[in-house]
């Protein structure tokens, strides 16, 4: 694998990458739980087509849904534009001894390899990049003929989304500062369009965030900061829209229970253990916290939906993605 040399980077680029080096050097990674059971999702997804296959995750963070896939496929390779992530990442899989994924620092624009893929992972990315179809038309070069790739965005086609996107859009607050766009399924299947893929299917979580107590939380404590972001003077009577955001949890949990008797929720499940030791020079302190990030949290956020439409309604849309060859492009 080599990297292409860029003569000049876009400012908004090298924005995005302090912003994460930021991250990871200041906050505490190994206590982050916002994935929320996505990657034991998206991993019960791909198990079966692991084995014997070669997989590239994009933005991979600390590592841990490449080092789950490694678990059962031929090579894993991790890249990240963040040293730390990819530090703590190869941390990671020394302690886990796994020996069959290497994690590269890179932009997917500058990563080549000889070697097309049979998978690839962009976890967390696409809201972030400058263009989606220029990202997805790098990954499609990267995959074989066939090859899927899986595509995970935070989704607002629920409760809380529409709250969201309605203060977004009407007051024009910014209700996150990393976020540069709102992805869907339809906006997927625009890109694939663009790209040379087809929409396999798609799969919802984090529906707790999405629709119960936790999405009202997040409102109550988002909108006062957005404002203030915003430096909004319009009066605002917080009160009233708390109230009213409480006044919804009931109702919103009946339609999760009935999503969930009718077996359209599904309880995720836990497939692969990493368990990292202990290894020379690290503190035990941290590896105890390693334990605590490897071991991704399924409980807060336990459902995972596979049918339409309401796979669409989760706080998390997941889609596979699959190469195709007579796939007419709209360019």
């Amino acid at each position: 694998m080599k990297l292409r040399s860029s003569l000049a980077e876009p400012q908004g680029q090298r924005n995005l990458k302090a912003k994460y080096e930021q991250i990871y050097s200041e906050s505490d990674v190994w206590l982050y739980k916002k994935s929320h059971g996505v990657h034991s999702v998206i991993f019960s997804q791909i198990r079966d087509h692991l084995s014997g296959a070669r997989l590239l995750d994009v933005g991979c963070g600390a590592g841990r849904l490449a080092l789950m896939c490694a678990t059962r496929a031929k090579h894993v390779d991790g890249l990240d534009f963040s040293e730390t992530a990819v530090s703590m990442a190869q941390l990671n899989a020394s302690a886990c001894g796994i020996n069959n994924v290497s994690f590269l620092v890179a932009d997917l624009d500058e990563y080549e390899n000889p070697q097309p893929y049979q998978l690839i992972t962009l976890i967390g990315v696409l809201e972030h990049v400058k263009d989606p179809v220029t990202s997805l038309r790098r990954i499609n070069q990267l995959l074989e003929e066939g090859g899927t790739a899986v595509v995970s965005c935070p989704n607002f086609l629920n409760f809380r989304g529409h709250s969201y996107m309605t203060l977004l859009t009407l007051l024009e607050l910014p209700m996150s500062l990393a976020d540069l766009r709102y992805v869907s399924y339809l906006d997927i299947q625009s890109w694939c369009q663009q790209t040379g893929f087809e929409l396999l299917n798609s799969v919802g979580a984090i529906y707790r965030f999405g629709w119960d107590e936790k999405a009202v939380l997040d409102m109550i404590q988002r909108v006062p900061l957005a404002v203030r972001d915003k430096n909004l003077s319009v009066p605002l009577n917080y009160e009233a829209y708390n109230n009213w955001l409480r006044s919804q949890v009931a109702i919103n949990r009946q339609y999760l229970n009935y999503l969930e008797s009718q077996g359209f929720l599904k309880r995720i499940r836990r497939m692969v253990e990493l368990r990292p030791q202990s290894v020379a020079g690290v503190d035990p302190e941290l590896v105890r916290k390693m334990h605590q990030y490897l071991e991704e949290d399924i409980d807060n956020d336990p459902f995972y939906c596979e049918v339409e439409p309401f796979c669409y309604h989760g706080g998390e849309g997941i889609y596979f993605l699959r190469k195709v060859s007579d796939c007419k492009v709209i360019q």
